[in-house]
């Protein structure tokens, strides 16, 4: 790790140190920030680092609530001229009841267990599917930290989405059963948005230099390129309407995904 990186990782856990202060166990802390953006490089850090203070600290991902792969074909075929809701992904393609129940079971403050769903992407070809209950992950409560990542976490639905996004606007309304849950919130601001096509195409090239299946260049920007109005339309609302006041922390990152400026 470079000292850049080193640097950014301690802000953060400064300030996620501080926030914890005085806090009860089952702290849920969001973190939203683009595919590709290092959010999951950077709570797996973070709950190492926590641990080495005695800190108890899990992390889950909006991934982990994705619908399995019939109900998603379901979905697909109610909206079939909707490109967005035809693979995983976007707002609408995930089980929001089953987010909120795990995330409530993991926020209590008294002894007892929870599962966390798991998602294999690998699935039906790349198309995915929800692992069996079995294959779920085991947590022992209390957790003084919950780490909640996603890409689209905490947006906020729009009073004017364009005519493409309308189902998906629709769809937002539920997850503010997510929000309610939330005691803080980080989001990596890009500079630009579009830097989420260059970390994508790096993702899968890693990926693919340690024998995994990866996306060729054409297929991830044709994937990528999904999401743009998502986050065109979707990022400067949740810059003027974030899911919590309180315990907010905004860095902008530039496109080697470290802050554009000190913490």
């Amino acid at each position: 790790m470079n000292d850049r990186t080193q640097k950014f990782y301690d802000s953060v856990l400064t300030w996620v140190l501080s926030t914890l202060e005085g806090k009860p166990p089952g702290f849920l802390l969001g973190i939203n920030g683009p595919q590709g953006s290092g959010k999951t490089t950077l709570t797996t850090a973070l709950v190492s680092e926590l641990e080495r203070r005695g800190k108890k600290a899990v992390t889950i991902s909006v991934d982990d609530f994705y619908l399995t792969r019939a109900e998603q074909v379901s979905l697909a075929r109610a909206h079939p001229g909707n490109p967005f809701l035809q693979q995983r992904g976007y707002p609408g393609t995930h089980d929001v009841e089953l987010g909120a129940r795990t995330l409530e079971i993991l926020k209590q403050k008294s002894p007892g267990k929870g599962f966390v769903p798991r998602y294999d992407k690998s699935a039906h070809g790349g198309q995915g599917d929800r692992f069996p209950k079995e294959k779920w992950s085991e947590v022992e409560t209390p957790v003084d930290l919950i780490f909640f990542e996603g890409w689209m976490l905490g947006f906020p639905p729009v009073d004017a989405p364009p005519n493409e996004l309308r189902d998906v606007n629709d769809f937002l309304n539920s997850y503010s059963s997510w929000n309610r849950l939330l005691d803080g919130f980080l989001q990596l601001v890009p500079a630009d948005y579009r830097f989420v096509l260059k970390w994508r195409v790096e993702a899968e090239t890693k990926m693919k230099a340690q024998g995994k299946h990866g996306m060729s260049d054409d297929d991830i920007r044709a994937y990528v390129e999904k999401f743009l109005p998502a986050y065109e339309t979707y990022l400067p609302a949740l810059t003027l309407r974030p899911p919590v006041l309180k315990n907010l922390l905004r860095v902008e990152i530039s496109e080697d995904r470290l802050p554009a400026t000190d913490i």
